[in-house]
């Protein structure tokens, strides 16, 4: 499976470690294990010496088990202690304290022993001794700067030192002198640039970014000096360094390679080189040309194309490969194949107030691999509430994990790419979206359902959103809102929430057999680990949510992949019959231990006539 990233939303998290405090006060010497995680601070680092607004980078373990609220508490041995807020939003594994006016005010210039303490809501740290070394005073001073060959939008670096972080204050980059352009007169330069600190940490370094103001967007000579001024945001000292000679010479824009170089469609490519501009100072476009050979095709001559990707950087400029529809399938726009290998040439041009710069031809090579099915799997809010009434809050973090290895696994033979963050190397058309939620808002008790526009055969909608409503369903007759609704699945309990009017399956006492224990005494964060005498039990009732929640998701993901009976009636959704394990039966003759994975019952595959069509849809190779 690929890696995968999941941010849960922090009330989620204290919703959790409310459940561990509930327990822990109605508990015996019986009862289940308590959670009693508390953060701990593991380092401290900061770019020294220190002064109003630098930030302190602290370590953290379990930051999740201090709750709400979060604060580092500075204690100096006869005052405090001093409550820091922590930069937003949170970072992973690193927290950033910027120093406030309070703290730095009563400790004063100097060296300080002082006690850190990681706190939130419902736990803090253990203290962590710390020395502040703290000054009133940063004088910048510029020891080398860019020279030689460079390019518009080109990220200099500059060594010296005072160089400050955001917090701390401004600094300056002055250059003073004259530029020539490859053609026409010399004129005049006086521009101010803001620099940033290079690395938190270190003072020794800036970055620059040389841009337009350095006499215009085009190739040419700039001749002159640097001066770096520096201003403390709290007391508003400014210090300059003294003037250092330099000659830039400015060349045109090149194209270095793209990335990835083997690509799908609707994939973004990301092409890397230098000089490349975007916003008021002009637009990046890349001519390109050479020959496509399709797979198993002959090689074609591919016009000269001017390609419009989305400015990044001056380094960087990317854009997705843009599919379209020829006879029911999916082909690239610029190739009018699905799959085969460019070679060719990208040259980057520039368009500008001040006239075009063409940059030179650069080789690249381009493969166009098998389409891909990427599905991000969103969770709401509302499937959390819902884990509650599972008794299974705690195990925010871990189920949605195996939520999407269940759906991967059954269509592990495809290319299909689970999600579970919205996919930045793929165009908003080229991912579909499947939302799991809590009630059926339609009011039906389903399970859940595909509100898509029709049957997708052929896939050639790759951004289908399985969620929200859909007017044009509802036009239809049919129910507006989809997705995966958990709050039915209590249809099949014998004793479901009251306020649930019964519509639903048949109740199976399997069903109540694997979450009544955790329904009558939820899960903690402890058991989710595995620890305590219910850590099996825990653990089962877990894996058999996720399963059945990853067997609805992949069965409406199905319908939009154009199943079932891809070749026959476009008002056929559904396999007939009940063929034991098959994902694409109806929902009424699959029985719960089937979609829980639990033993004894018939593993959960693709059948009939939908493996062939997956294989001409979706092949791996």
């Amino acid at each position: 499976m690929r890696p995968r990233l999941l941010t849960i939303p922090a009330r989620l998290l204290a919703a959790a470690a409310l459940l561990v405090a509930l327990v822990a006060l109605g508990c015996g010497d019986d009862g289940p294990p308590v959670d009693a995680r508390a953060p701990s601070i593991l380092s401290v680092r900061a770019t020294t010496p220190m002064t109003q607004g630098t930030a302190l980078g602290v370590t953290v373990a379990d930051v999740d088990a201090a709750g709400d609220d979060l604060r580092l508490e500075v204690s100096p041995p006869d005052d405090g202690p001093f409550a820091l807020s922590p930069e937003r939003p949170l970072g992973e594994g690193e927290l950033f304290f910027p120093l406030d006016a309070r703290l730095v005010g009563a400790l004063g210039p100097g060296r300080h022993p002082v006690d850190l303490v990681l706190a939130g809501a419902d736990a803090e740290s253990e203290p962590y001794p710390y020395f502040l070394d703290l000054t009133d005073a940063l004088p910048i001073a510029l020891t080398r700067g860019p020279s030689g060959d460079v390019h518009r939008n080109e990220v200099a670096v500059l060594e010296g030192d005072g160089f400050l972080e955001e917090r701390e204050g401004t600094v300056e980059a002055r250059f003073v002198g004259t530029f020539t352009p490859g053609e026409g007169a010399a004129s005049d330069v006086d521009a101010s640039l803001p620099v940033e600190l290079a690395e938190r940490g270190d003072r020794s370094r800036g970055l620059v970014t040389l841009g337009a103001e350095l006499g215009g967007v085009g190739p040419g000579t700039f001749e002159g000096t640097l001066q770096l001024a520096s201003v403390l945001a709290a007391s508003g000292a400014r210090t300059e360094s003294d003037p250092l000679d330099l000659t830039l010479a400015f060349l045109p824009p090149e194209v270095f390679g793209v990335d990835p170089e083997t690509v799908s469609l609707e994939q973004i490519v990301r092409v890397r080189g230098a000089g490349f501009l975007g916003g008021d100072d002009g637009t990046t476009s890349l001519l390109a040309a050479g020959s496509f050979t399709p797979e198993a095709g002959v090689s074609q001559p591919v016009p000269e194309s001017e390609l419009i990707l989305a400015f990044v950087s001056g380094s960087e400029v990317a854009g997705p490969i843009r599919a379209m529809e020829v006879g029911g399938s999916l082909v690239s726009e610029l190739f009018g194949a699905a799959r085969g290998r460019f070679e060719g040439t990208l040259t980057p041009l520039l368009r500008t107030g001040e006239g075009n710069f063409e940059g030179a031809p650069a080789p690249i090579t381009l493969t166009l691999g098998p389409l891909v099915q990427v599905v991000w799997v969103r969770f709401l809010p509302g499937f959390y509430d819902s884990l509650a009434r599972f008794g299974l809050a705690a195990s925010a973090g871990v189920i949605e994990e195996r939520i999407a290895a269940r759906i991967e696994s059954i269509y592990a033979d495809w290319n299909v790419d689970v999600r579970l963050e919205r996919p930045t190397d793929f165009s908003a058309s080229g991912y579909a979206t499947v939302e799991v939620g809590g009630p059926d808002p339609n009011g039906r008790g389903l399970f859940g359902y595909d509100n898509t526009p029709g049957k997708d055969v052929g896939n050639v909608r790759l951004f289908d959103a399985i969620g929200g409503a859909n007017a044009e369903t509802q036009e239809d007759g049919y129910p507006g809102f989809g997705g995966v609704f958990v709050e039915s699945l209590f249809g099949f309990s014998a004793h479901p929430p009251e306020e649930l009017d019964g519509a639903g399956p048949d109740p199976d006492p399997l069903f109540d057999e694997i979450f009544d224990p955790v329904r009558d005494e939820s899960a903690t964060l402890a058991e989710v680990r595995g620890e305590g005498e219910r850590a099996a039990s825990v653990n089962r009732a877990i894996d058999a949510l996720a399963s059945v929640v990853g067997e609805t998701a992949a069965h409406e993901l199905g319908h939009s992949l154009g199943l079932a009976d891809p070749y026959g009636s476009s008002t056929v959704f559904h396999n007939p019959g009940d063929s034991p394990g098959c994902l694409m039966d109806s929902g009424s003759v699959r029985p719960f231990g089937e979609r829980a994975s639990q033993p004894g019952f018939a593993d959960t595959h693709l059948c009939r006539d939908a493996p062939g069509y997956l294989d001409a849809i979706l092949p791996r190779e």
